[in-house]
């Protein structure tokens, strides 16, 4: 294959193209281009295992580090030398390997001098170290070094890391305007724009904006996207990307507009994580909306596909589906999302994005508390479970995290009935207007007192399956009770509504408007 690609045109122009596939975000293609590079002359082979290295490491860190240390004596200029130190510096560094990696950059900068873009080239490379030390200092002297750096793609991953700069300090519309920076980056005629560096960009433009309510960065996001030739190799922030339009949508009174993105994200699903996710989307979105048989069945979909999945070899935020699936399962089956929390919880996100692991960032916390506070909640724990949602949302009211905060104090309405959290729901929902979530706990409340009060956290839980359909035997596995002390729950249920059979119990319910 190598041959016949190299026939007549050089391998500077192999080398070249490669580089090219890999701005595209064609890794297959790149890696492909450079088989056997190794053992091409001298000069190419240094530019060609470098521009490899890069592309491994974007398919999996561990292994560009491994095909970094192969070929190490294969850098003999100053040049390559440079290159291959800086690689390994921030491979190191991506691996939690700090020291290690700064020992990297430490031999990179004596060699910067001799090497065109050297200091500025290290310079992006100091931001990216300061970022995972937590050193988040916007005054920084690096910024203006990287962002004249004569490659388009190195302004534009510094304009992306200062925006995280920007998030750490709690600023996110600073975190927005940067990320529209990298999308403003014009390419040059040598070095086209990285697909890689500008979907993480959209993707991260679409969450925060939606988060916060900011339509207009919601606006620049999708127009980028539009125009972006996406490939899939970077199915992730696409699929992410989607599915944010679509919660975007809801939240602006747009329902049809937002199953059309979630149907566009699912189809995109890169993982089976991913597919999880698409289906808690669905479910979550059916829920709201009232539509329990829907929202049941899209929760069923996602619990069979997350029997199969280990989750401690989940990448990165993948493993934030563990907290959704809890989320969901709290009202309806609390054991089961005891499960899930207590499995997020005994992996966490320590192998999670370093961008999305800060600990500024409230998804982390806040997310997993609001999930664990549902489920107290379920369990019948108040004590535990109030303050649990409290938490989350003072976590996400400080962060202007508006959508997450609607549904932490709308929870907090349903559970206490204190006005306060009433108005709290509502003034974090009108931020997008015609919000569906604007009187959604005036409505679960009302749904909740609509229950019989005799009823136990358990019992309510199995009313619910009941009328959805559930049979005893799937109630039995579900809640870990023997077949006999379910059928004992469902006849207090029935004497609870003052009914006699299933049909009875559903017709009840659709009058009380529970079902």
């Amino acid at each position: 294959m190598q041959g016949s690609i190299d026939v007549g045109r050089g391998t500077a122009d192999t080398v070249r193209d490669a580089r090219f596939a890999l701005r595209a975000a064609r890794y297959d293609e790149a890696l492909s281009l450079l088989d056997g590079c190794e053992d091409w002359p001298t000069a190419q082979a240094e530019r060609a295992a470098l521009v490899k290295a890069e592309v491994l490491s974007r398919r999996d860190p561990v292994r560009g580090l491994e095909y970094l240390a192969s070929v190490e004596d294969l850098f003999t200029s100053v040049e390559g030398r440079f290159g291959r130190d800086v690689e390994m510096g921030w491979r190191l560094s991506r691996a939690r390997d700090l020291d290690a990696g700064e020992a990297r950059y430490a031999a990179a900068r004596k060699l910067a001098g001799a090497v065109p873009a050297g200091e500025q080239t290290l310079a992006l490379h100091a931001l990216r170290v300061r970022f995972l030390r937590r050193d988040c200092d916007l005054a920084a002297p690096e910024f203006a070094l990287a962002l004249a750096h004569p490659d388009p793609n190195v302004v534009a991953s510094t304009y992306y890391v200062r925006g995280w700069f920007h998030a750490a300090g709690g600023d996110l519309r600073g975190q927005i305007a940067d990320c529209q920076a990298v999308l403003g980056v014009e390419p040059s005629a040598s070095e086209p724009m990285d697909v890689e560096v500008l979907a993480k960009a959209i993707y991260t433009l679409t969450l925060v904006a939606f988060e916060i309510a900011d339509g207009e960065g919601v606006a620049a996001a999708r127009a980028a996207a539009e125009s972006l030739a996406w490939t899939p190799d970077v199915s992730v922030e696409r699929f992410n990307t989607l599915r944010f339009f679509g919660w975007d949508a809801f939240m602006r009174g747009e329902p049809g507009r937002a199953q059309w993105s979630f149907k566009d994200a699912r189809a995109v699903a890169p993982s089976i994580p991913w597919r999880i996710m698409a289906c808690l989307d669905r479910a979550y979105v059916a829920r709201i909306a009232g539509n329990n048989v829907w929202s049941l069945d899209e929760l069923a979909e996602a619990d069979r596909l997350a029997r199969d999945v280990r989750w401690e070899m989940a990448v990165g935020e993948e493993r934030q589906v563990l907290p959704v699936l809890a989320t969901l399962y709290a009202p309806v089956d609390a054991v089961r999302a005891q499960r899930y929390a207590g499995t997020y919880g005994s992996i966490g996100a320590t192998d999670a994005d370093p961008a999305l692991g800060m600990t500024k960032d409230p998804r982390f916390v806040a997310f997993a508390q609001y999930a664990q506070g549902l489920i107290e909640l379920a369990l019948g724990r108040r004590d535990t479970g109030v303050p649990s949602l409290v938490a989350a949302y003072q976590k996400f009211e400080a962060a202007g995290y508006h959508f997450r905060a609607t549904l932490a104090a709308a929870t907090l309405y349903e559970t206490t009935g204190e006005q306060k959290w009433r108005t709290a729901s509502i003034a974090h929902a009108s931020r997008y207007p015609n919000c569906p979530l604007a009187t959604v706990a005036d409505d679960a409340v009302a749904r909740e007192e609509a229950m019989p009060r005799t009823l136990s956290p358990l019992q309510r839980q199995i009313a619910r399956a009941l009328w959805s359909g559930a049979e005893l035997i799937e109630l039995s596995r579900r809640f870990s009770r023997s077949l006999y002390t379910i059928e004992r729950q469902v006849a207090d249920v029935y004497a609870a509504f003052e009914v006699r059979s299933r049909g009875e119990l559903l017709e009840v319910a659709q009058t009380r408007g529970l079902a």
